[in-house]
């Protein structure tokens, strides 16, 4: 596993991000974690990356990190090592991702919003109708950051051939959008469509997405043009 030089991106107040390059299905691709100081001090980390010593230094300046999200079946693999590095911090999934890693007994199933050591801070947003993606969205009101991490893609800046061949069939080069990937999936549309306008009702102010790019121009509009496939 090479060793990323990435630094933490200061996103919102309280909020951080990492992204972290690898290579999936002979693609180069990122994917990033996302950081949230939470009111008793201690960080709430989504969606897993692995860490150098010296980001590992500068994310212990910002709190302890107390728990770590797996949000969605799909995303799950850097969870072990992270949790090594923090042994105390709390371990949390979807069903799917529970599922994937009776390695780690400690990890627990995402607990509801208003009994999680994040309640009142945190808005946990399960993306019901797609079994299989199994995603969690996640809002932070005090920054109206929303984190997406399949559901939502918009990829920009410069892309490696196969990523922009790869675009070329799901869509999501250059526009927020919900690839074709995902809507392939789809069980149950009218789960799907309620979620969507759940999501469609939040005041969001960014869209942090896993994967390449962060939306904090115009995030409503754009998200309601994604979302607009369910209508």
């Amino acid at each position: 596993m090479q060793e990323s030089t990435e630094k933490w991106q200061a996103i919102a107040d309280g909020v951080w991000a990492l992204s972290y390059q690898f290579s999936n299905m002979g693609m180069r691709i990122s994917t990033r974690m996302t950081v949230i100081r939470l009111v008793d001090g201690s960080l709430f980390a989504h969606s897993a990356v692995p860490l150098s010593p010296a980001q590992k230094a500068a994310l212990d300046e910002l709190g302890p990190l107390r728990h770590i999200v797996a949000p969605s079946a799909m995303h799950h693999m850097f969870v072990p090592p992270l949790a090594q590095l923090y042994p105390q911090a709390q371990l949390y999934g979807t069903s799917g991702v529970l599922a994937k890693h009776p390695e780690l007994p400690q990890m627990q199933r995402i607990p509801p919003d208003d009994v999680a050591p994040w309640a009142g801070q945190l808005q946990c947003l399960p993306v019901k109708g797609i079994p299989t993606l199994n995603e969690t969205l996640w809002f932070h009101p005090a920054s109206g950051s929303l984190i997406a991490t399949d559901l939502l893609q918009c990829w920009q800046g410069p892309l490696s051939l196969p990523v922009r061949m790869y675009l070329g069939l799901t869509g999501g080069h250059e526009r927020l959008t919900v690839p074709r990937t995902v809507r392939l999936l789809v069980k149950d549309k009218a789960a799907v469509q309620a979620c969507a306008r759940q999501i469609e009702s939040l005041p969001v102010q960014r869209v942090i997405l896993l994967h390449n790019s962060i939306i904090d121009t115009q995030p409503m509009q754009r998200l309601r043009e994604a979302l607009s496939i369910w209508d």
